[in-house]
């Protein structure tokens, strides 16, 4: 993989909690114009999961998600054409046939996501995945315990083998949950702001901020960097679309949503 000194150069710093100098449409017309093909195609793994997102929104009737690849129009040609989509979703969307399933077990097809891309790809993407899924699922633990929900139900589509769902799992009994090594932090996170929905996920968009600079690296030029630039931007645009009404859902998300 080459440097890119031009969109490296040209890029606008980033900050939570400011509004970002460029859009998410800006920005992808950027790497469209400069990027090699390949690295382009890069974007698409990291953006298939707001495609995934779009579909329960769609099933669930709901506004979707901007940064995904497909739009709306897209979206049902792909579903009306499983064949143009990954094995893992075809899978999941004809085991589930009906819209109701789909929606029971659809934290199914969000950890086929993980697994499989993280599983197929190398650098920068990888780290992420990894990280973004272990932060997920270290937040399910934490909301379980606090809900005082049987946690091996609320993560069965995971693997129960692996190292770091045990870990997780081997908590069940424990009077307070104590994150795994590497996400130690998270602890005083959820501990301080659980009470507030819209200061925790204020809170865990400044950790993932912070958290996918680390990822990307410190060379700008690479793509690598580029492709965490996009993560951070998704982030700060995030954080400004916050206002009451959104707030109020993500109350509703983080309370009563099983993963």
């Amino acid at each position: 993989m080459g440097n890119y000194y031009f969109v490296g150069t040209i890029l606008p710093e980033l900050q939570i909690g400011v509004p970002p100098e460029i859009s998410f449409e800006e920005f992808m017309q950027l790497l469209k114009d400069n990027l090699e093909n390949h690295d382009l195609q890069l974007t698409r793994i990291l953006r298939s999961y707001y495609d995934i997102e779009n579909m329960r929104s769609l099933w669930k009737e709901e506004p979707l998600d901007p940064f995904a690849n497909l739009d709306a129009n897209d979206l049902d040609d792909a579903l009306f054409h499983p064949e143009l989509l990954d094995s893992y979703v075809r899978t999941f969307l004809e085991t589930h046939e009906s819209k109701e399933a789909r929606l029971r077990y659809f934290p199914q097809l969000l950890a086929a996501y993980f697994y499989n891309e993280s599983n197929s790809t190398t650098g920068f993407i990888k780290r992420y995945l990894q990280f973004e899924r272990k932060l997920r699922l270290i937040q399910t633990a934490f909301r379980a315990k606090k809900l005082n929900r049987e946690l091996a139900e609320e993560i069965q589509f995971e693997n129960p083998e692996e190292d770091f769902i045990q870990q997780l799992l081997a908590q069940k009994d424990a009077a307070t949950f104590e994150p795994p090594p590497g996400f130690e932090e998270l602890k005083t996170v959820f501990e301080e702001h659980y009470s507030s929905p819209i200061d925790l996920h204020k809170a865990l968009c400044e950790y993932r901020f912070q958290k996918v600079a680390e990822l990307g690296g410190d060379d700008v030029f690479t793509i690598d960097r580029i492709l965490a630039y996009m993560v951070q931007l998704i982030l700060v645009e995030r954080w400004q679309e916050l206002d009451s009404e959104k707030g109020n859902k993500l109350v509703d998300i983080y309370v009563k949503e099983k993963r």
